[in-house]
C-alpha cells in the first residue's frame, strides 16, 4: 500500500477553496431574504397607496363611516352599502397583504395569530359574505379562507 503525502498547502488551499464556497452559500441566502424583503415591502407599499387613495372621500364624514359599521347591512341606502361594501374591499386587501407577508414569513407566529382571528372573524359574520363571493382574490389567500370552518352554509 502506497501512502500518499499531501503538501502544506494543498491542505491550505483546500480550506480556502471550503471558506469561498461557504461565503458564496451565505451571500446566496442573503440574496434570498433581501428579495424577500424587497417583495414584501412593494406589495405593503401598494396596499397603503390604494388605501390612502379610497380613504379621501372618506375624510370629514365621519358620521357615514359610524352609520356603515354599525347599522344592519339591509337598512343601509344603496349608496351606504356601497360604501360599506367598498370599505370591505379594503379590509379584504389588507388582510391578502398580511397573508401574503406571512407566508413570506415577515410576521412572527403571534402578529399572524392576530391577523387570522381578525379574518376569520370577518368570514364568520354571515351578512358580509356576499363580498368575498365576488371578489379577486389570490388563490392561495382563497385557499385559506375556503379551509376556515363555514357557519354561512
Amino acid at each position: 500500500m502506497n501512502k500518499i503525502k499531501v503538501s502544506f498547502d494543498t491542505w491550505i488551499q483546500l480550506l480556502g477553496m471550503v471558506g469561498i464556497l461557504g461565503g458564496l452559500v451565505f451571500v446566496g441566502l442573503e440574496m434570498r431574504q433581501t428579495q424577500q424583503i424587497a417583495i414584501a415591502s412593494q406589495v405593503n407599499e401598494r396596499n397603503q397607496s390604494q388605501l390612502a387613495r379610497s380613504n379621501i372621500w372618506l375624510e370629514g364624514q365621519w358620521e357615514l363611516g359610524h352609520k356603515i359599521t354599525t347599522t344592519p347591512y339591509e337598512e343601509l341606502s344603496e349608496a351606504e352599502k356601497f360604501a360599506r361594501n367598498t370599505m370591505l374591499q379594503w379590509q379584504r386587501d389588507i388582510q391578502t397583504n398580511n397573508f401574503f407577508q406571512y407566508r413570506m414569513g415577515l410576521l412572527t407566529e403571534e402578529q399572524w395569530e392576530v391577523v387570522a382571528f381578525r379574518i376569520e372573524a370577518q368570514w364568520r359574520n354571515c351578512s358580509i359574505r356576499h363580498t368575498y363571493q365576488n371578489a379577486v382574490l389570490e388563490e392561495p389567500f382563497r385557499e385559506y379562507l375556503l379551509s376556515l370552518d363555514d357557519p354561512c352554509k
